[in-house]
């Protein structure tokens, strides 16, 4: 068996190869992608409404069930006070009825959107660190590997998944623009290393 030199390695990919490695680095590229987003959401899941609000439900302020018994309701400014407090801070008021349907107290100022917002919000977080940190190591792996077929597979795949990163916590500017503004920053530091 004929043994190759280092001359022979170094020859360039003919058409059809160069085409198919191009092919085959995208097809794994988007598996990669694929991948990763069903292993961070198979191990850290995301929060579940019903685990918040279950059960949970709007109830109306209401004066009376039919037109005769709401002629016996009275409106009550400071519950409507109290019912307006509970919104602006993000509540959910519940409410308590007599006999014939009449709203007379809040029985309690349900928070559990607001705290379901605030996972929702601290989960987007991590997982954008999850993505950045996953995206800039296949970043990296493409920069320093010399194989064509893992430099078409990791640099986009590791694009994606910083974009993909900024996309889902797109609420928390700063963090996206100071952990950007270091991953582009070592990106450059270490192409330019690459490229010398």
């Amino acid at each position: 068996m004929k043994k190759l030199s280092v001359k022979d390695k170094k020859k360039p990919l003919s058409g059809r190869n160069l085409a198919l490695t191009i092919i085959l680095g995208v097809f794994i590229s988007i598996m990669i992608i694929t991948l990763s987003n069903l292993t961070v959401t198979y191990f850290y899941e995301a929060p579940q409404y019903d685990d918040f609000c279950n059960n949970t439900w709007q109830y109306q302020m209401k004066y009376g069930t039919n037109i005769e018994s709401c002629a016996n309701c009275t409106f009550s400014s400071i519950l409507q006070e109290q019912a307006n407090k509970c919104t602006q801070e993000g509540g959910t008021p519940i409410y308590n009825y007599n006999e014939k349907g009449c709203t007379i107290s809040i029985k309690e100022c349900d928070y559990c959107s607001k705290n379901f917002d605030v996972a929702t919000k601290l989960y987007e977080r991590n997982t954008f660190f999850v993505y950045a940190a996953i995206g800039f190591a296949l970043i990296v792996a493409g920069l320093f590997v010399s194989i064509l077929l893992i430099q078409i597979i990791s640099l986009p795949a590791g694009a994606f998944l910083v974009i993909e990163a900024a996309i889902r916590n797109f609420d928390d500017k700063l963090a996206i623009i100071i952990t950007f503004s270091l991953l582009i920053i070592a990106a450059v530091l270490l192409a330019l290393k690459k490229l010398r």
